[in-house]
């Protein structure tokens, strides 16, 4: 079967096509085969050897995808061949997975399958800031660090859902049109020299409930001259790079103001650990997406071959929401 391989870390180059050997379903796992694959930014920062958590190399990349179960193994009970699911699991850029029956979740036929592969961990990812974290509450404030991206995509509809206002920010003029076409009444760029002023503004002075900071870099200590009292930075990622070293200052300058710093990692923070808090909001999701109260946005389409394409897509930051893979 075809998969897209890396040998080594590096940029979109290092991405090859090829043919590698079909996966047999261990104990407790089936095989589906693929009929979309999600592209995450994590994807390309394990490309890139920059994820905190590698694979060992060479890998077939991907995280998340959908497909048709081809094969069933051992102990695995509530799942048939044929069967229509989406999944999170390493190795989706591949025509088969090998996937744990845990990780599957069954497609209702209303929800397709490029929907059903980008909406896993975003939406997942986005409702746990949002609730599990956030606590957010009717009428609360939330800045949105990466709002085109596919996390901030699914922040703004969720946060419809909620009756929270969301103000966003992007890395240009254009995406921010483009993000205002999702609904947001505030979108400011990075570049922007009173940014923090803009943001105060908006949200009525008395700044924001919740940051969700995918982004982090030299900028993070500023999330802190935003927040309300009793606010929270909730940060789960680091596109562009590591906070500076200030982080321990800027944080300790709003110490009376009883500010919060989280981090969180879907997999390592919820998944593993509560599997009961993933089913239970899993289930809301999907009941969301069938009634049509959210829908992933797809930026574009690309055949499987070409992953470098999706990849420099993706890092040249002028996407909104998903990029799918397609076998």
């Amino acid at each position: 079967m075809k998969a897209i391989r890396i040998r080594k870390t590096g940029g979109p180059g290092v991405l090859e096509y090829v043919e590698v050997d079909a996966p047999v379903p261990q104990k407790g796992q089936v095989i589906v085969g693929t009929k979309s694959i999600s592209v995450n930014y994590a994807d390309v920062m394990i490309r890139a050897g920059l994820y905190p958590v590698m694979p060992p190399l060479p890998a077939v990349l991907g995280l998340e995808g959908a497909g048709v179960v081809e094969d069933v193994g051992d102990e695995v009970s509530g799942i048939r061949k044929g069967q229509r699911v989406s999944f999170i699991a390493p190795g989706s850029y591949a025509e088969r997975v090998a996937v744990d029956s845990a990780a599957l979740i069954p497609l209702p036929d209303e929800i397709d399958f490029d929907a059903a592969a980008a909406f896993p961990i975003v939406y997942l990812t986005a409702y746990h800031l949002l609730h599990t974290l956030g606590n957010i509450r009717d009428g609360g404030w939330i800045l949105l660090h990466a709002a085109a991206g596919g996390v901030g995509t699914a922040v703004i509809q969720l946060s419809e859902i909620a009756r929270a206002h969301v103000i966003g920010l992007t890395s240009s003029k254009q995406k921010a049109a483009r993000v205002s076409d999702l609904g947001l009444e505030y979108v400011f760029t990075y570049d922007r020299p009173t940014v923090v002023e803009d943001v105060m503004k908006a949200s009525g002075g008395n700044g924001v409930d919740l940051v969700l900071d995918s982004v982090a870099g030299p900028n993070f200590d500023r999330n802190f001259d935003m927040l309300a009292p009793l606010g929270q930075v909730l940060w789960f990622g680091f596109a562009g790079g590591l906070p500076a070293d200030t982080l321990l200052q800027a944080f300790g300058k709003h110490f009376v103001r009883g500010v919060g710093l989280r981090t969180f990692h879907l997999t390592y923070s919820i998944t593993e650990p509560y599997p009961e808090i993933i089913g239970r909001s899993l289930g809301t999701i999907v009941t969301y997406l069938r009634e049509k109260k959210i829908e992933p946005v797809i930026t574009d389409r690309i055949p499987l071959s070409e992953a470098a394409r999706a990849h420099e897509l993706l890092e040249g930051r002028e996407t909104v929401g998903k990029i799918i893979l397609q076998p």
